[in-house]
C-alpha cells in the first residue's frame, strides 16, 4: 500500500529521508523481477517537510514557499567541503548523460578548491561507464539508475576489484506530453503498458484509446520518445517499468533527456520520461494516480513526500584504487556529497540527499567520522 495523508503529517524531517524510497518499492512492486535486488536503495529521499497539497501555511506562506525553505534548511544541514590539503591528479568522469552537466559543474567547483586537480571526459551514457570501469577501474563512472546487487558482483571478476556506489542526487520523473493531449492521468499499470512492448504476457497500449482517450484521440498511434540502449534512462525504465521484459518500439531516439522533451514539444502525439528539471512550457506533465489519488508530478508533491516516481543518480568508484590515488577520489566524493556539491545538484534540477544517509556514505569511505 502507499503512504496515507497521516503518515505524512507525522514523518519528520529524518524519517521522510525513507518515505520515497519505500514509496518507489511499492509503485513498482508490481513489476519489479525479484532477481533485481539492490545494493543501492532506490532513493534515500530528500524530502524536507510534509505539507499536505497547497494549504496555505501560518503567515501567509503558501505550501510550495514552506517546502523551498525546508529545503534549504536541509541544505544549511548538511556540511560544507573542507580540503584536508592540496592534491595533485587526474579524474576521468564518464557514464550517465542526464548527469553530464552536474559533473562539469561539480569538477569545475571543485577545482576551485584543487586546482591542480585536472578532470577529463570518458565514455557517454550510464552502461558505457560500467563497462568502462569494469576496464579501467580509475574511472567515476556515473549512473542515472540503480546498480543491483548481481552488478556490482560482475564488476568485481573484472579489472573493477572492489565497486563501490554513492547516490549523490535524486532525479524524480515525470511522463510528459504534448500541451494538446487530454490524458488527465495515469496508473502505475497504464505507464506500464506505453512501455511494454506488445505480444507479452501483459498489455501493451498502442493507442490513446488503450489509455481512455476517446473522440478523434481514441484511435491515435502513442509515439514513445526515449533516449538510447545505452542510456541509464532507458534501462531505467527496463528494469523498474517493465520488469525487464522488452520496450515498445520508439518513434524517436534522441541524445539526451532535454530533447526527449523537445520532441514532444513538436509531436502532439508524443510521450515521454524525462527528470523534472527538463520540463519545457511547450510539454505537459502527467499526474499520476495511485490507490485513486492524483498527484502532481511537480516540485510540491515530491518535496511533500507524496510523488513516489524518482531514481538516485549515482557514482561508482573502485575503493582500492582510492588507496594509491593521493587522496583524490576520496576528495571528490567528499565535495560531491558537501553542502557545496548538493547545491550544485539543485542548480542543475536534481534533489539532494538526506544529511543523515550523506553521513553514512561518507562513513563508508573512510570509517566513521568524529563529527
Amino acid at each position: 500500500m502507499f503512504c496515507n495523508g497521516n503518515d505524512r503529517q507525522r514523518s519528520s524531517l529524518r524519517s521522510l529521508a525513507m518515505l520515497a524510497g519505500y514509496c518507489l518499492l511499492q509503485f513498482f512492486a508490481h513489476c519489479q523481477p525479484a532477481a533485481a535486488q539492490q545494493t543501492v536503495p532506490a532513493t534515500p529521499a530528500s524530502n524536507p517537510t510534509t505539507i499536505p497539497g497547497n494549504a496555505p501555511a501560518p503567515g501567509g506562506i503558501d505550501a510550495a514557499g514552506l517546502q523551498h525553505v525546508a529545503l534549504m534548511h536541509l541544505i544549511d544541514s548538511i556540511e560544507p567541503y573542507y580540503p584536508k590539503g592540496e592534491l595533485k591528479g587526474e579524474a576521468i568522469l564518464a557514464g550517465s548523460t542526464t548527469m553530464q552537466l552536474l559533473g562539469k559543474s561539480w569538477a569545475d567547483r571543485f577545482r576551485q578548491f584543487h586546482p591542480e586537480v585536472m578532470f577529463t571526459r570518458g565514455k557517454d551514457g550510464s552502461e558505457a561507464g560500467i563497462k568502462e570501469i569494469s576496464e579501467n577501474p580509475t574511472i567515476i563512472a556515473g549512473s542515472s539508475r540503480p546498480l543491483t546487487n548481481e552488478e556490482l558482483s560482475a564488476l568485481k571478476s573484472t579489472k573493477c576489484k572492489e565497486p563501490i556506489a554513492f547516490i549523490v542526487a535524486l532525479d524524480p520523473l515525470a511522463l510528459y506530453v504534448h500541451p494538446e493531449n487530454p490524458i488527465a492521468s495515469v496508473t502505475p499499470e497504464q505507464l506500464e503498458s506505453i512501455f511494454r512492448a506488445a505480444g507479452t504476457s501483459k498489455p501493451h497500449a498502442s493507442t490513446w484509446g488503450d489509455l481512455g482517450l476517446t473522440g478523434p484521440w481514441k484511435d491515435r498511434a502513442i509515439r514513445i520518445h526515449s533516449r538510447s540502449d545505452i542510456s541509464g534512462t532507458t534501462n531505467f525504465i527496463r528494469q523498474w517499468v517493465v520488469q525487464g521484459a522488452p520496450l515498445a518500439r520508439s518513434a524517436e531516439v534522441h541524445e539526451s533527456n532535454e530533447k526527449v522533451c523537445t520532441g514532444i514539444a513538436g509531436d502532439s502525439s508524443g510521450i515521454g520520461l524525462a527528470g523534472f528539471g527538463e520540463a519545457n512550457p511547450k510539454v505537459r506533465a502527467v499526474p499520476l494516480e495511485i490507490q485513486g489519488a492524483v498527484i502532481p508530478a511537480n516540485e510540491s508533491s515530491f518535496l511533500s513526500g507524496r510523488y513516489p516516481f524518482v531514481r538516485p543518480l549515482v557514482l561508482i568508484v573502485d575503493k582500492s584504487v582510492m588507496a594509491t590515488d593521493g587522496g583524490v577520489r576520496e576528495s571528490v566524493l567528499r565535495y560531491v556529497l558537501s553542502r557545496d556539491g548538493q547545491l550544485e545538484a539543485v542548480r542543475a534540477g536534481f534533489f539532494p540527499v538526506d544529511p543523515s544517509f550523506i553521513r553514512k556514505q561518507l562513513d563508508s569511505i573512510s570509517g566513521p567520522q568524529v563529527r
